[in-house]
């Protein structure tokens, strides 16, 4: 049996197709399970102990260059070692027009979709032979995990993304430090790609000390942009002594990382994803995404209200350009708090 995935990208969404890529590991042990994805995601793919083999593409770079010769040249290379393997399914979870030629370029008799009424772009649909509508209002992993089976009747499990021994020794060594003795190991990630998916500053610190002075707690800052290190190095400075911040780490190595603490507190980002494939307790905090589409499976989430009355299955519509973010900004940090602390009281 041979398998074909095309998820190129996001980060966020080829996590959310990570459960489609065990059960489909499950149906088939000795299946040979390949990936397709877009070249700055191939380590965290590659880091998956399901997978056999990733093609990295660079499609958002072809885009902007598709009258040079080396363009072409890589893409008919792509398809050439596409059409090297005779694949028994490819499934498409992308459901875009770029993911449909990919598609179209490997070899295999059946090739399955998302149907014209559930794929993001139609034109998908015409590269693909095999489609399903998963139904309306679950978690987008069930979407994926629908194209693969759709009865509903599977156990997704947690995974360990595969890390080197010196990583596994590097997360050791930095869990041995003496600020995480005797205290709630809880990671802390502030960040996320859109501004309005972010609470402020100033009401993380107030829900952060709220979580200190009801336990005995040790805070592991962590950041992915220079902007978002600034946020940590100053919410640092409001618990000297009780926690760290974490160096730029690989994702495999931050996914480790986080199946050793006691808790994760994120923004609808990719750590929160990241962290939802562990068994560690996750909190997240959502406001112009749905807590309901996008959280972690087994999660907890705490859903920020739209004061225009807005409304939204997946993704509010003006998430890139609302002036205000209110949904988020103006989270009332006791809220947060007794919503999280409601959440640790039912575990």
């Amino acid at each position: 049996m041979k398998i074909l995935i095309v998820k190129t990208s996001s980060l966020g969404d080829i996590i959310h197709t990570f459960p489609s890529l065990q059960l489909l590991r499950e149906r088939y042990p000795s299946a040979q399970i390949d990936w397709v994805v877009e070249q700055p995601f191939t380590e965290l793919v590659q880091s998956h102990p399901d997978i056999d083999h990733v093609f990295s593409v660079k499609t958002r770079q072809w885009r902007k260059n598709m009258s040079t010769r080396q363009t072409w040249q890589e893409i008919l290379t792509l398809r050439k070692e596409l059409r090297s393997v005779s694949y028994d399914r490819v499934y498409d979870f992308q459901g875009n027009f770029k993911s449909g030629l990919i598609t179209w370029m490997a070899k295999s008799p059946i090739k399955v979709g998302f149907g014209f009424s559930s794929v993001p772009e139609k034109p998908n649909a015409l590269f693909t032979n095999k489609h399903f509508n998963p139904p309306k209002g679950k978690n987008i992993r069930d979407d994926y995990l629908y194209l693969v089976d759709q009865s509903g009747d599977y156990h997704v499990r947690e995974v360990e993304l595969q890390i080197s021994s010196q990583e596994q020794q590097r997360i050791d060594q930095f869990l041995a430090n003496p600020v995480f003795q005797g205290g709630k190991k809880i990671m802390v990630c502030p960040g996320s790609m859109w501004a309005n998916k972010q609470l402020s500053k100033e009401t993380l610190l107030a829900f952060l000390q709220k979580i200190d002075q009801s336990e005995t707690s040790r805070f592991l800052f962590v950041w992915g942009s220079d902007a978002e290190k600034q946020t940590v190095q100053e919410l640092a400075l409001s618990f000297p002594e009780r926690c760290l911040i974490a160096d730029k780490l690989p994702l495999a190595t931050l996914q480790n990382l986080m199946g050793r603490m006691d808790q994760v507190i994120a923004m609808d980002s990719l750590p929160l994803h990241l962290a939802g494939t562990t068994s560690t307790q996750v909190f997240g905090v959502f406001g112009a995404s749905s807590a309901n589409k996008y959280k972690p499976a087994g999660s907890s989430a705490f859903q920020g209200a739209c004061p225009y009355g807005r409304t939204f299955e997946k993704r509010c519509p003006i998430l890139r350009t609302c002036p205000t973010g209110s949904c988020i900004k103006d989270v009332d940090p006791n809220v947060l708090f007794q919503n999280l602390l409601s959440i640790s009281l039912d575990s």
